[in-house]
């Protein structure tokens, strides 16, 4: 299992790479506090649970991941899903810290045996219609509790959003653009009456909350815990292949999902939220950092922070967070993908948007769910075609074998040439079509040799297929059983269907074989 998590060869850190982390990491630090609260603020769990999130997470994540310049933390995506879990009947906050812990372990597991890359196998059109409807959910959020504080916290909002998509470029290298929105907005409060404040923060370290969970609420904790991991997982993983474009570097997609599983561990035992990679990937890049350090220092800047800023960070306005918040939301909705829907396959624009529009209407936790199904019927539909040309049916005439037969034209023995895949998706018609096959000929001759994969169900039918030719009384013969398929046949009895002396190696030896049998 240990050996999933090797990592390629260490590259050497020379003294002006740490320097360039340094300042990067200090100057980000203030970029990062702003939008850690704000994630925080929309999970339910509170601004000091994003920033703690950020140190876990963070810096666990960065110490033992697989990527040379990913930087994790809050998320959105997980804040959204983490605020959906706290709003529900069912889930109390030491619940959702078991969630976290068992969502952790679930990605560490994934690390250790090795399957970390398939993680990243989530059809596209599902996460980018799951990712959209987030971000809708998030401006709607913002938008609604904006309303309710009144119209001088929806003005503020409005011009704490116009500094922020203004602001120059060349001096966000030096005061980032959300540190100048909270700023901006902070000192508009101070002379602006009726502006809602952030309130009172508790500072310290977080307080554990985890208890020990009842039997009956495991088997609940499961499913959101899957979730948790899996998205938090993927959108790591995408970040992680981002970062690798700018590193020019490959990332051990085993070790980042270990290390970042043990960053969510620990944050579910004290209580934060869960963490994946983030944004703030590029803002350090911006920033001029260049590993992972750039993050470490700056989630180190901010632990010290912590344990003094909450008088500094009480009269915050909530609009100027709801500010950031919003943009955050806005990014999370792919238009450009959007665009393209006319363009599309209707089947597969049609999942996409479902799958927003369960996100937003319905329930996110379930949109996941519903979205790889309905993804994998469509890619099944689409299989279907591609496997059923891959099955090539001949009649073998009489002559080929005998020169001297009656009839020019008679062919009692049929040959099915398999080639390539053959899965659930193509099965069902694969048994009507080999069913119509096996109706017209006295031997059939099954050529294997080409085929490179059978799942159980298409296992599972064949052997169907075989008992129906018994019932015709059609002879089967069997060539070219590769070790790579042998397993699924064994497992479901289809080789045993067939007297041994019908299995043979070559098609030689096949149709000499089928012609004895008539």
């Amino acid at each position: 299992m240990l050996s999933a998590l090797r990592n390629e060869k260490p590259r050497p850190y020379p003294r002006e790479i740490f320097w360039a982390d340094l300042k990067a990491g200090i100057t980000l630090s203030a970029s990062y506090v702003p939008t850690a609260m704000a994630l925080g603020v929309i999970s339910g769990m509170g601004a000091l649970a994003g920033l703690w999130c950020g140190v876990f997470v963070g810096i666990i994540a960065g110490l033992f991941g697989g990527t040379r310049a990913l930087i994790s933390g809050p998320s959105a995506v997980l804040a959204v899903i983490t605020a959906t879990l706290l709003m529900g009947p069912d889930v109390s906050l030491p619940e959702l810290a078991v969630i976290i812990v068992m969502a952790g372990a679930i990605q560490m597991g994934l690390g250790l045996t090795g399957v970390g890359r398939f993680v990243s196998y989530m059809p596209h059109i599902v996460l980018v219609g799951f990712m959209s409807g987030i971000g809708v959910l998030i401006l709607w959020s913002q938008v609604g509790k904006l309303v309710a504080l009144g119209m001088s916290d929806l003005a503020l909002a409005a011009g704490c959003l116009a500094v922020f998509l203004a602001w120059p470029g060349r001096i966000g290298k030096f005061i980032p653009a959300a540190l100048a929105t909270i700023a901006i907005g902070w000192i508009i409060s101070s002379f602006v009456p009726g502006i809602d404040p952030l309130g009172p923060i508790p500072v310290g370290l977080p307080i554990p909350v985890l208890e020990l969970p009842s039997l009956d609420f495991l088997p609940k904790a499961v499913g959101p815990a899957v979730l948790i991991a899996l998205i938090s997982s993927v959108y790591t993983l995408m970040w992680s292949l981002i970062a690798d474009t700018f590193t020019n570097s490959r990332h051990n997609p085993n070790r980042e999902l270990f290390g970042l599983g043990l960053g969510n561990l620990a944050a579910g035992f004290v209580g934060v939220l869960p963490g994946s990679g983030t944004i703030a990937t590029m803002t350090a890049r911006r920033f001029g950092g260049k590993t992972v350090v750039t993050g470490i220092v700056c989630l180190v800047i901010i632990a010290a922070l912590i344990l003094g800023l909450g008088p500094y960070v009480a009269p915050l306005p909530l609009a100027a967070l709801s500010a950031i918040v919003m943009l955050v939301g806005w990014r999370m909705i792919e238009f450009s993908f959007l665009r393209k829907v006319p363009r599309m396959d209707p089947r597969f624009s049609s999942v996409m948007l479902l799958v927003m529009g369960v996100t937003i209407f319905v329930d996110p936790l379930f949109a996941i769910v519903f979205g790889v199904i309905a993804a994998n019927i469509v890619n099944a539909a689409q299989l279907e075609s591609l496997e059923l040309d891959s099955v090539v049916s001949t009649p073998l005439l009489d002559v080929t074998f005998n020169p001297e037969a009656a009839d020019d034209y008679e062919a009692r023995i049929g040959l099915l040439a398999f080639r390539g895949s053959f899965t659930v998706s193509s099965s069902r018609k694969l048994v009507n079509l080999i069913g119509t096959d096996i109706r017209d000929h006295e031997v059939v001759i099954f050529d294997l040799s080409r085929a490179t994969h059978i799942d159980d169900s298409a296992a599972h039918l064949l052997a169907q297929v075989i008992d129906r030719a018994k019932q015709s009384r059609t002879e089967i013969v069997v060539f070219g059983v590769s070790d790579r398929i042998r397993g699924p046949l064994f497992a479901f009895d289809v080789l045993d269907r067939i007297s041994g002396d019908r299995i043979v190696a070559t098609e030689k030896e096949a149709r000499d074989l089928a012609w004895s049998l008539l």
